[in-house]
């Protein structure tokens, strides 16, 4: 399950302390790369307790931690040392935080002052880090279930051979106590978390935490399926709709078990074996320039473009072939609306092996409205370019759509090229784009058979076609039967035969379907029919001598205002008397 991609920072107040920085250290596991300030131990059972977080949360929610964007865990020794790094207020002054969780399409960072965490600093991270762990599932998902489950394992805990979570938020409870429950019929169908007041949207995630409780642990097992159930209809309905469908009449029955469940004294959570795990790898001396890129990332995030310029710099000067030090320019370039110098510094670390997605889409997106735009095979490269992106990131819908809109520009797309968009289409059934997109390219490839069943179905009313893409489909779909239509009249008039070409046209003209452009070539070739039709019986009339009956019919063709000049000059001479 997943959150669409918002970059997410977060700040708790933190109290400031005093000391040296201390040298880097780094591992990498399946799941992260950390680099850490502390000692081994130190390190080592903090990776413990992150690495029961992620196999315990994934196998819950059947995730699959092989497409999770690559995470960077950085650990500074003090507070000290993270204070350049810590978020910016909108005055310029510096936050006084001791985390932060970044969040982008293709990358996300942890950093955090050790000898500042607390609890509530480490159901922050958690927090963040459900999301995190979610994003491999793009399906929208209701606000309220999104922050809720995230609240929910925030609370997640670690004691000696057991793991924990669920445990109630006192905080959430005092704020419904003192603020009141949102009505359920309101609370579910809101589309966002975030309230233009801060005490609304603390009750928000409040009653979000508290609803999400209720229906995975209610003791009536319906009300988890209930949940799944909402889930699942809300991928293909709103949520006033989606609440109607799920809950219909029994919702005041719903909204009083859930009041009394908030009331109760005594909570549920879940408490489960810890999972069996790897220890953690053996940390290792940092490379500098790994470093300075990492660090890079976390002030880029952190919102000091120039200490992020900074780093990057330096990470280029101490390891010119690495890829990570441009990425971060790159990304500066984006953020400030430099497109041509993001192109390039994105073309600079993709030559240096990067293995960054967006990067990929970035360099694409610039064969079509950029520096490489008249570049010969431009399309054929930003085909490529989207390709190479879902072959990093095959989760993200982003790169299958911009890929399916490049293939309808492309003449001459491969069996390669398809199997790309059925990969999508596969992956994200609901997106009815990328069907379109399949269609076109299927089309090209000699395919009408399946192309134009599936535009078919795609134009069905309830499809998810915005009106734009919507005209698209309708005049590629009247394309393909007017052409099928055209050569089977051909067809059909090579052999003579006009009551079979009638029959085509009238079996093609109620398929076509209404638009002012259809129309009007569908009264052109009804017209170009009928003469085509006429001047075939005058060419009989003409070879059977009935010269009396082939100049009638000359002087009633030579009243239609749509004769071609060189008929109406052939037609002038028969009915003169001479055909």
């Amino acid at each position: 399950m997943k959150l669409r991609w918002a970059p997410c920072i977060f700040a708790i107040i933190t109290s400031h302390a005093l000391g040296g920085e201390a040298a880097w250290k780094m591992a990498t596991t399946p799941n992260y790369q950390i680099l850490s300030q502390l000692d081994d131990r130190e390190t080592a059972q903090w990776m413990r307790d992150f690495d029961q977080y992620i196999l315990s949360i994934s196998d819950l929610m059947k995730i699959d931690v092989r497409a999770l964007p690559p995470l960077t865990v950085v650990i500074f020794a003090r507070d000290k040392d993270y204070t350049p790094y810590k978020l910016l207020r909108p005055d310029g002054t510096t936050a006084n935080v001791y985390g932060q969780f970044i969040r982008r399409q293709t990358w996300s960072m942890i950093a955090m002052a050790f000898d500042a965490l607390d609890e509530r600093s480490r159901r922050t991270i958690d927090h963040e880090a459900t999301h995190w762990m979610m994003s491999v599932d793009q399906s929208t998902q209701p606000a309220w279930f999104s922050e809720g489950i995230a609240e929910l394992f925030s609370t997640f805990e670690r004691r000696g051979d057991k793991v924990a979570w669920g445990t109630p938020i006192t905080d959430h409870l005092r704020t419904l106590h003192d603020s009141g429950v949102m009505p359920l019929a309101q609370f579910l169908a809101e589309p966002s978390a975030l309230f233009d007041r801060e005490d609304h949207t603390e009750r928000f995630y409040a009653q979000a935490w508290a609803f999400t409780h209720f229906m995975m642990f209610a003791r009536d097992p319906r009300y988890r399926q209930l949940l799944v159930e909402f889930l699942q209809t809300f991928r293909t309905q709103s949520g006033p709709a989606t609440v109607n469908a799920v809950f219909g009449a029994t919702l005041p029955d719903v909204e009083r078990e859930f009041h009394i469940y908030i009331d109760q004294r005594r909570w549920t959570n879940m408490v489960q074996p810890v999972k069996p795990a790897q220890e953690p790898p053996a940390l290792q001396p940092a490379p500098p320039a790994l470093v300075e890129a990492s660090l890079g990332r976390l002030a880029l995030g952190a919102g000091r473009q120039d200490l992020a310029r900074q780093h990057a710099e330096k990470a280029i000067d101490l390891d010119s072939s690495a890829p990570d030090g441009h990425a971060v320019l790159a990304y500066l370039a984006l953020d400030g609306n430099h497109q041509d110098l993001a192109v390039s510094q994105a073309e600079a670390a993709l030559a240096r092996g990067s293995k960054d997605s967006e990067l990929f889409i970035l360099t694409g997106d610039s064969y079509l409205s950029g520096p490489n735009s008249l570049k010969p095979d431009a399309t054929r490269a930003r085909v490529t370019m989207y390709e190479n992106a879902i072959n990093l990131s095959p989760w993200r819908l982003e790169a299958y759509e911009r890929l399916s809109d490049a293939l309808m520009a492309l003449e001459k797309p491969t069996a390669e090229d398809a199997k790309f968009v059925n990969v999508g289409i596969r992956a994200f059934p609901g997106d009815d784009w990328l069907r379109v997109g399949g269609a076109v390219v299927d089309d090209r490839l000699g395919h009408r058979d399946a192309a134009l069943p599936a535009l078919d179905v795609v134009l069905q009313p309830n499809s998810k076609l915005n009106p734009q893409q919507r005209d698209f489909a309708t005049n590629v779909r009247g394309q393909w039967l007017i052409q099928t239509m055209n050569e089977e009249i051909a067809a059909a008039r090579d052999k003579g035969d006009f009551t079979q070409a009638r029959a085509v046209f009238s079996r093609y003209r109620d398929r076509i379907g209404k638009s002012p452009q259809m129309d009007s070539y569908m009264q052109d070739t009804d017209a170009r029919l009928e003469l085509d039709e006429s001047m075939a019986k005058y060419e009989a009339l003409v070879h059977d001598k009935k010269n009396a009956q082939a100049r009638a019919l000359a002087k009633e063709l030579l009243t239609r205002p749509d004769l071609p000049a060189n008929l109406r000059r052939y037609l002038e001479r028969g009915a003169g008397g001479s055909p």
